[in-house]
């Protein structure tokens, strides 16, 4: 029988990944403050990383490219990322679940000032903005899937008046203003403790954020930040060419200050992505002196300017949502992340989205201490215009991550943890900023590790340790109540939805998994028993407790 007009509404609703009112209808004063927010048509997309690799769909597509990228959101980022792929994804580090593109910037290193050997630092926040509250006459529309962008000169050292032009008062400038001269759409944010602006005495350009700060970044809870502005205007013709047709809107010759896109052109919402990086633990933990020693971080293609600070984009959008967002989904003062205008169902939690992680398909050392930058890459500090890697490149290999045994420690499988709300093993837990792997949670399960303060402070020794979500170590002493998961049978030993997660700290290794409300669990203990037979006893453990689905 077919639905009434009325049925059919009510039915797309309640099966509609939007909730009926987009965003919050009215915005009240923060604590304290007499200030209401406005409403603006901008939303927060949450994003972490799904991979680090010499990985580069747009500018090396088919092979290794030349300098390690940190990438965030589909599951399929590749070198043969494309339009079908990324809509295709087995999952999204984004927070929202329709947004299944990719995006990616070079990863931050520390070199030390002792031998100049390098090391990765922490990433710690990452997320877009997507606004279309501008004044236009233009409809704003969704990115059509595979769209690619590039903003940045990867191999640039210095920066002229005659190739930017900027904003002598601080900000950035994206060309809005066509007497104003060049866009300049990447630059660095550097919050301090005492909230000083060491750009206005260390950077010729003043506020800009042109080039590195050269300070330390300490601000609470922040670190130095990428700031990647997209243009937001294109000629329509080729979604791939990322070197043509592709500008910021402007408020040339437009009435009442209206900024649109040349006559013909799509506009797209604007884009801007952070990506902070915790370079304050390198002060805190000795290893740089920011008072006396020179500035140690570079940008993976061996940049120690920062002039070359850059970022991509590969679209991957259910465009009926994105566009959806783009029309209604209002927040206050555009701070709002996008669970304010999508139904829980359809958001990830930030332990899915830590989850979803790949394997690098560059098979290299990218993890812990490098003599040099991934790729071939020597520091190149300018001012002339940098030479890209010309060496031989690793080739590409099927990745052959997989759980082994750890010195004192036999893996026993793939367990399902917090079923029930009841954790497996119930002692002492570690997760980020530690660095999490197997190893690393055998010396800290162990009570004698010595890698770092973490360890050191934890001295009791257990017998069953677990890992899970990329980047979490639980040790405990009580033999765990168990319900096993499918074996994992794959070469490389990743089964979608088991034990399939690399590790955040050295993608080689797999930490557990995620499977939504419980969490495939990595499981290791220190018995000398044969594995056969303590494998035969946890699945005693396991047909037990098989009634609890």
């Amino acid at each position: 029988m077919l639905l009434s007009i009325m049925g059919q509404m009510a039915f797309l609703l309640a099966h509609s990944p939007l909730v009926h009112s987009l965003g919050p209808s009215v915005c009240t004063p923060a604590a304290g403050s007499t200030v209401t927010p406005s409403l603006i048509k901008q939303v927060i997309v949450g994003l972490a990383p799904v991979m680090y690799g010499r990985v580069d769909p747009i500018i090396a597509p088919g092979k290794a490219s030349a300098h390690v990228h940190l990438g965030m959101g589909s599951s399929n980022w590749s070198p043969f990322l494309d339009a079908d792929s990324a809509l295709n994804a087995s999952c999204t580090s984004a927070q929202a679940k329709a947004d299944k593109s990719a995006y990616w910037v070079p990863r931050l290193s520390f070199r030390s000032p002792q031998n100049g050997s390098y090391i990765s630092v922490p990433a710690t926040q990452e997320k877009v903005y997507y606004s279309s509250s501008m004044t236009t006459s233009d409809k704003i529309v969704a990115f059509p899937p595979g769209f690619q962008m590039l903003v940045g000169d990867p191999y640039k050292r210095d920066s002229t008046d005659s190739e930017t032009t900027p904003l002598k008062g601080g900000g950035i400038y994206l060309g809005r203003d066509p007497g104003q001269g060049i866009p300049q759409p990447v630059q660095f944010t550097c919050p301090t403790a005492d909230g000083s602006n060491p750009y206005a005495k260390q950077n010729r350009f003043a506020n800009t954020g042109l080039g590195f700060p050269m300070a330390n970044c300490d601000g609470y809870a922040t670190g130095l930040r990428y700031d990647i502005y997209f243009p937001d205007c294109w000629d329509g013709k080729s979604p791939s060419d990322y070197t043509s047709g592709r500008e910021f809107s402007s408020t040339a010759s437009t009435k009442n200050n209206e900024q649109n896109c040349k006559a013909g052109w799509t506009h797209f919402p604007a884009m801007h992505m952070e990506v902070y990086w915790d370079i304050d633990g390198f002060a805190r933990s000795g290893m740089w002196k920011p008072a006396s020693d020179a500035w140690p971080f570079e940008l993976a293609q061996g940049d120690p300017t920062g002039y070359g600070i850059h970022g991509d984009f590969f679209a991957g959008w259910d465009t009926d949502t994105l566009q959806t967002l783009i029309e209604e989904c209002k927040t206050c003062d555009g701070d709002n992340e996008v669970d304010a205008c999508l139904d829980p169902s359809v958001i990830n939690t930030n332990d899915e989205m830590n989850a979803c992680t790949v394997p690098s398909p560059v098979d290299e050392p990218i993890w812990g201490w490098l003599k040099n930058q991934p790729g071939c890459n020597t520091r190149q500090p300018g001012p002339q215009k940098a030479v890209q890697a010309t060496c031989e490149e690793a080739g590409l290999s099927t990745p052959t991550t997989q759980h082994t045994d750890v010195p004192g420690w036999t893996y026993q499988g793939c367990y399902l943890d917090y079923v029930n709300y009841k954790r497996l093993l119930t002692g002492r837990s570690a997760s980020l900023p530690s660095p999490v792997t197997p190893e690393w949670c055998a010396g800290f399960c162990s009570g004698t590790g010595t890698a770092d303060q973490t360890q050191k402070d934890q001295t009791k020794k257990y017998k069953w340790m677990l890992l899970e979500y990329s980047y979490q170590c639980f040790c405990g002493n009580d033999d765990p109540q168990l319900v096993k998961t499918p074996s994992n049978t794959a070469v490389n030993g990743l089964v979608q939805g088991m034990c399939n997660s690399v590790c955040t700290a050295d993608q080689t290794h797999i930490c557990g998994g995620s499977n939504g409300g419980y969490s495939p669990a990595s499981l290791y203990s220190t018995s000398s028993s044969k594995k056969e037979k303590r494998a035969s006893h946890l699945h005693r453990h396991a047909d037990a407790h098989d009634s609890s689905f």
